[in-house]
């Protein structure tokens, strides 16, 4: 049938448009490169790329934004743009469109009956609606976790999978929003297959010293690690991702509708010819060939589609028309990629990151780095759930009983780390719904974990009760003055050894811990500081907390335990211990594991630090910056401060009082009041070799009109040549130096917020001399660098931020957060802060971010004290991984079939043994089920992984050595599984994806 008449009559008729769609259908696919505009190679080619940016949240909510709710805060109705954006697809089959968005998407796709998803499947079989990166929201790429990151792009890619087939699987990723970019998400994008990355937003700088040189498209090399395996074809748009000067939105479009009827008064033909034609060739200025690609749309155009492509129709016409040496035609990022692919040009290539983004001189956006602290652990908290539900449904074979319990839990998951959700640059009416819809997907996924344990232990017929608030010291189950089987599980592949538990509890009552075998377990109460009885909204009566150590959590396994409680005194009741306040005469001395010492002085802070006979000088306080108030503000994106200096927290002298428990050695800890909206508390596990902070702060005191931002500062005598080190989204480290950057020649005008760095996991710093590593673990996501007062041997993290003007960037609003009583929002964080010898740093410090990363999931059951203890306790793998592998996912998949996916996550030469390449067996590796069939995909678990093969390999200049070639030749050779027991093989940094088969024993 002829394509001109179909349309003619779909036009003409919705349900004439049916049956024509069922006669079509079984077309052959044109969704590959093949179906991309014809060009011209001695023409201008502007690729028109008719596009939605549609944020998951921002200034309204996800339902305002998708049902065209609150107008008068913005207009937006992401309904209405899927549905006339169809429509006119329908009439012109030369028309083109992008859709990003997933989350909006399958809310749509889910309301339209049969008739119009035939409509869409051809239209994504035929390639007009083409769908590019695919995940569910566009992720932040600064304070986001590679685990969520994966999680979030592998859940839009299943719903396009399982609904288009080959034509549903995005060629290019588009994160046109963001602000700044991630070498480690490059990595991963690369490795899930996509041939090329767009984006709009990078520095000032950087953008006018690639204009200048025409390089702003090149090759990223996103992986030291893993050589071409992580590179991936990277393309700037130096004019943002707007329309190019030409925008027909019926909300907001300016430009003049186009007059192509001569006989009128108002025929423009000609002036729209000239400008397009002038702005294309202004392009050539700054791209390394003739093919240019012209964003036409913005945020949630296309309302009404209808006069977006009107005018684009009669645009294209008339330039083509005119024989100036342009083309322009409707085309995609995937179109266009493939068009510079054909080029056959050598292309520059980039090692670094885009970090930190700045938009001019004096906005450096930084701060959401730490905008929105308490979210951004509830995130955290989010991803340490939803991995623990997932692995238990699988482990106690719920066959998709609790899907759509873990879906939600996925979904909220997906949308937090949307580029205006995690980042806290969000309206905050919008963050209070993504807390309340993270929180309700929250207690989905208990629920799904409730009943695995019923599965696991038939006998039990308890309800779980489980404590959301723990982090403030609260939590009924353990107040009440009842005994309880408290339950553990360890979702990580590896043992866990003296993990310590502290659970609240009220005074009036005696204390006992037991084994599943019945037998005592040490335990002290420690009393709970005033600064954490008062955080607002701590509905407790808990004034003390129990504190033990668990002596082994096995890997993928349940530990219970039993708390006793009565009311007289057992011989091995708790501790309670009492505090020492510190009287300005005299220090104390701590002993740790491995020989590590650390030394408190007479006013009880923190002085020195020896490891291995090496002492280091060293000091924690609490300070801030005054956010600026004129010019440019600092607000949810911004950290500007007024000043580039800081201001000390305490406006008195700081009170401390010491905590030890001599007898068993589990409490060693120091109370510290800074003054009335900061506390500390520092604790030193003689079990552990590394120091915890653990910090309350808040209300930010604002009476003086003044906006602060908090920072805690960890200062030595360490010689760190202005040089540290910042991890990627929790995987690779990253050097960092102070006023410096690797691409350019960097021109600071603001040298505080322009040398801060998104720190999701460590930050480090080296000396040059002692070989000594400090290192700062953090528990979200926070904005750190060196002290402008101290740039050798010292380490700033920013915790927290109370603004009280806008900074301009769209919000509209201060961050100024009321917290649960209105009087501002209170935090209480952990920062672990661990010195070690260079090369030993690696070994000790990556499992310990999987443990801070990945931490036990704690629930309670009624227990009387009489009652016979039955063994309650379960180990998910037969032994635990190599510890250089790390179980990244355990999940149902499809009916009957599960995804697998194990990571090598040490980097070369960290260290001479967890470097080096580990071989795993899979088909034993559980002891509830044998693997009898695996199929490797690729990291989006989208498509085979022989798919890699087929990338688009750019040619580039190769400035690293041969034997990163070699490595990355080796990944690609070597067999992908071998043997009856499917041994893989895992080099460093390479996740591995997998869809098994399963046999329960």
């Amino acid at each position: 049938m002829d394509f001109k008449l179909f349309f003619f009559i779909v036009a003409i008729s919705f349900q004439q448009c049916l049956s024509v769609v069922i006669k079509v259908e079984n077309l052959p696919e044109q969704c590959d490169y093949s179906q991309c505009p014809k060009w011209n190679k001695n023409d201008i080619n502007v690729h028109l790329v008719a596009h939605t940016h549609d944020d998951v949240g921002w200034l309204k909510t996800v339902e305002q934004y998708y049902y065209g709710l609150r107008n008068d805060i913005q207009r937006a109705g992401v309904q209405y743009i899927l549905d006339t954006m169809i429509e006119e697809l329908i009439r012109n089959k030369e028309r083109r469109f992008i859709y990003v968005e997933i989350a909006f998407f399958w809310k749509w796709w889910q309301e339209q009956d049969e008739d119009q998803r035939m409509i869409v499947r051809e239209l994504v079989r035929t390639g007009q609606l083409e769908f590019i990166n695919g995940g569910w929201s566009m992720p932040d790429e600064a304070a986001t976790h590679y685990n969520s990151l994966i999680d979030q792009s592998t859940w839009g890619l299943r719903q396009l999978n399982d609904t288009f087939g080959n034509c549903g699987h995005p060629k290019v990723t588009w994160q046109i929003d963001p602000f700044g970019h991630s070498r480690e998400m490059a990595n991963l994008y690369a490795q899930m297959g996509y041939d090329a990355l767009f984006f709009a937003r990078q520095d000032y700088q950087d953008r006018e010293h690639r204009m200048a040189n025409r390089t702003l498209e090149h090759v990223w090399q996103g992986s030291d690690d893993l050589g071409i395996v992580g590179d991936i074809f990277t393309g700037m748009m130096f004019s943002g991702y707007g329309p190019i000067e030409f925008n027909w939105d019926i909300t907001n479009g300016p430009e003049d509708a186009v007059v192509d009827n001569p006989d009128s008064e108002e025929y423009n033909v000609p002036d729209k010819i000239r400008r397009f034609v002038e702005k294309a060739k202004y392009f050539g200025n700054f791209y390394a060939t003739n093919h240019f690609m012209f964003p036409m749309g913005t945020d949630f155009q296309y309302t009404d589609a209808h006069t977006w492509f009107k005018n684009l129709d009669k645009l294209i016409k008339a330039v083509n028309g005119a024989g100036q040496g342009v083309r322009a035609f409707y085309s995609t990022p995937s179109c266009y990629a493939h068009a510079l692919y054909e080029s056959n040009r050598t292309w520059t290539t980039k090692t670094d990151d885009f970090f930190p983004y700045a938009s001019d001189e004096h906005a450096y956006w930084t701060g959401y780095f730490t905008s929105r602290p308490a979210i951004k652990r509830m995130e955290r908290m989010g991803n340490n759930l939803l991995q623990a539900c997932k692995q238990l449904d699988v482990l106690a074979d719920n066959n998709g009983r609790y899907e759509m319990n873990i879906t939600r839990m996925r979904e909220a998951m997906g949308v937090m780390q949307h580029h205006d959700a995690v980042t806290g640059t969000e309206k905050q009416h919008v963050a209070f719904n993504y807390a309340k819809m993270l929180d309700a997907a929250m207690t989905q996924c208990r629920h799904v974990i409730n009943e695995s344990y019923r599965k696991l232990f038939p006998s039990q017929t308890e309800q779980h009760q489980f404590c959301p608030y723990l982090n403030i010291s609260s939590c009924p189950a353990t107040e009440m003055g009842e005994s309880r089987m408290i339950h553990l599980y360890n979702p990580l592949g590896h043992r866990l050894v003296n993990r310590t538990i502290r659970l609240p509890v009220k005074d009036g009552y005696y204390y006992q811990i037991r084994n599943q075998y019945g037998n005592t377990i040490p335990s002290v109460l420690v009393p709970i500081p005033e600064f954490v009885r008062k955080i607002p909204g701590r509905i407790s009566v808990a004034n003390k907390e129990l504190v033990f150590r668990v002596p082994i959590m096995e890997s993928l396994g349940i530990t219970t335990m039993y708390m006793d409680v009565t009311e007289k005194k057992q011989p091995y009741s708790a501790v309670e211990i009492e505090g020492e306040k510190f009287n300005g005469n005299e220090g104390i001395r701590i002993q740790m594991q491995d020989g590590l010492i650390v030394e408190f002085d007479s006013n009880g802070t923190i002085s020195t630090m020896i490891r291995n006979d090496q002492s280091i000088s060293i000091s924690n306080e609490f300070r801030f910056y005054r956010g600026a108030d004129i010019g440019r503000h600092s607000g949810a994106y911004i950290f500007r401060p007024s000043e580039q200096k800081t201001f000390p927290v305490n406006r008195k002298k700081m009170e401390a009082t010491l905590y030890i428990d001599r007898k068993f050695g589990i409490v060693q800890q120091v109370h510290q009041q800074f003054d009335s909206y900061v506390g500390q508390i520092i604790r030193m596990d003689e079990k552990t070799d590394y120091v915890e902070f653990d910090f309350v702060v808040g209300p930010i005191p604002v009476n003086d009109k003044i906006g602060k931002e908090i920072i805690t500062r960890y200062s030595t005598n360490l010689e760190n040549d202005e040089t540290f080190y910042t991890d990627a989204n929790g995987r690779q480290m990253l050097r960092r130096r102070w006023n410096y950057r690797p691409s350019w020649k960097y021109e600071i005008q603001e040298p505080v917020s322009g040398n801060y760095y998104p720190v999701n996991s460590r930050i480090a710093i080296r000396d040059v001399g002692k070989s000594l590593q400090m290192t700062i673990m953090t528990d979200r996501s926070q904005g750190g660098s060196l002290s402008p007062e101290q740039i050798n041997g010292s380490i700033d993290l920013m915790v927290h931020r109370r603004l009280l003007h806008d900074d301009y960037f769209g919000v509209g609003e201060p961050l100024n957060e009321p917290g649960v009583d209105g009087h501002g929002l209170v935090i209480r964080g952990r920062h672990l802060l661990l010195l070690d010898q260079v090369e030993q740093a690696a070994v000790k410090h990556r499992p310990l971010a999987q443990e801070m990363f990945m931490e036990p999931i704690i629930s309670f059951t009624p227990f009387q004290s009489s009652t016979i203890m039955n063994n309650r306790n379960y180990m998910g793998l037969k032994k635990q991984l190599p510890p250089n592998v790390h179980l990244l996912t355990l999940e149902q998949w499809h009916s009957k079939r599960y995804l697998l996916r194990l990571e090598h996550f040490y980097q070369r030469f960290e260290h001479p043994e967890m470097s080096k390449p580990v071989t795993v067996s899979l088909r034993h590796l559980f002891n509830s089920f044998e693997i009898i069939a695996v199929e490797e995909l690729t990291l989006g678990a989208n498509q085979p992984i022989s798919t890699l093969k087929n990338r688009l390999h750019y040619r580039y200049i190769r400035p690293l050595d041969d034997e990163r070639q070699q490595q990355s030749m080796s990944i690609e050779s070597d067999p992908i599984i071998v043997g009856e027991n499917f041994d893989i093989q895992l080099v460093p940094m390479q996740i591995r994806t997998f869809l098994i088969d399963i046999k329960r024993n």
